[in-house]
């Protein structure tokens, strides 16, 4: 009889060897399990790590707020003295122009230095215009005051206008004796004027002894200063750039080599506006403006008589009507000063300034 042998049963102590654990109902070796759990806390100390920065970080920006830059205006700490004007200019009444208004008598000597640094072109041009407005309006008073007393002598002397000759070295019977018609004061009066014009005609005296537009004095003023930030006008109040060879002045720092002149300062604005307004009353060089004044009073037809005031030429006399017209400068043709009764050579009622006569230019 063929006896069966049977195998050995596989007994459970081989399943749960030392290299065996049993998952659930799945068996891992141990291996797989400890990586695991290396990996998984390598990457919980990574997360933490990076949450710990984050938190730094983000209490740092909540110390140290970013700076965001402003727009470069104009700011009380940095313009001073441009603020100051402002001010005073607002306390005057000259900040809003009214033409249908009178203008007040409010001279300042100087431009202030940080004009020249104001980045708001619009605010730069109004501190500039409404200041130098009425200089302008004082000047051109002197100079209407000298004409109605001009013609209020001229009419008290009986000879035709063409005969009148106030040069004392004519022959006595090439010239009507005009001494014989007035006082001692009209004579005095007389002979200042034809020194300051230089001539000595009646004719060319009523040429001569006028008033130059409010616009184009505000015009010239703007071009020949930058709108108050020239050098020229930071270092000696020359609004209009006056060159001159006989006085002390500015060395351009362009000027070609060989020549002598200079760019002349002056004591104060008003001194400037005095001597630019009298240049164009009495040099022959703008003879065609003075002829044409005696035709109309638009400044934009007057212009064209200044094209020898620069070597620009025509360029410039075009550059003189952008002004205007970009400006609006014409509104100030109607302006008037607040005090209409002007003593000869007299001083402003406001007086910022020393104010001496008005009889040397600066050609």
């Amino acid at each position: 009889m063929n006896s069966i042998t049977s195998e050995p049963e596989k007994s459970d102590d081989k399943l749960d060897s030392p290299r065996m654990i049993r998952f659930g109902k799945r068996q891992v070796q141990h291996w797989a399990i400890y990586l695991t759990l290396g990996v998984t806390t390598a990457l919980l100390f990574a997360l933490i790590s990076t949450l710990g920065i984050t938190s730094l970080v983000s209490k740092d920006s909540a110390a140290t707020p970013v700076k965001i830059l402003k727009e470069p205006e104009m700011v009380a700490e940095t313009h001073v003295a441009t603020d100051n004007l402002i001010s005073n200019l607002k306390l005057y009444g000259l900040w809003q122009i009214h033409p249908s208004k009178k203008v007040p008598r409010y001279l300042i000597e100087s431009y202030p230095p940080d004009l020249s640094i104001v980045n708001d072109v619009s605010l730069k041009k109004r501190v500039f215009l409404h200041s130098l407005l009425p200089h302008a309006l004082f000047v051109r008073q002197e100079a209407l005051y000298k004409r109605d007393r001009l013609e209020s002598i001229l009419s008290k002397i009986k000879c035709s206008l063409e005969d009148i000759n106030f040069d004392f070295d004519l022959d006595y019977e090439s010239r009507c004796s005009w001494t014989d018609f007035l006082v001692e004061e009209e004579i005095s009066f007389i002979q200042k004027l034809c020194k300051n014009y230089r001539t000595t005609s009646a004719a060319g005296l009523l040429e001569r002894v006028d008033a130059v537009p409010t616009s184009i004095i505000l015009a010239q003023g703007a071009l020949e200063s930058s709108w108050g930030s020239s050098r020229f006008t930071r270092e000696g109040n020359s609004i209009f750039g006056m060159w001159t060879w006989k006085h002390k002045g500015m060395v351009p720092s362009r000027r070609e080599e060989g020549k002598t002149h200079k760019v002349k300062a002056y004591e104060s604005i008003l001194d400037s506006v005095r001597s630019y307004h009298l240049t164009l009353n009495r040099l022959d060089s703008y003879d065609q403006f003075r002829q044409l004044r005696r035709l109309t009073d638009d400044p934009l037809i007057l212009a064209e008589g200044l094209y020898l005031y620069s070597e620009r030429g025509e360029e410039y006399v075009e550059d003189i009507k952008k002004v205007i017209l970009s400006n609006d400068l014409q509104q100030y043709d109607s302006c008037r000063l607040s005090d209409q009764d002007l003593p000869e050579f007299s001083s402003p009622v406001r007086r910022t300034i020393a104010v001496s006569e008005p009889d040397k230019a600066s050609l």
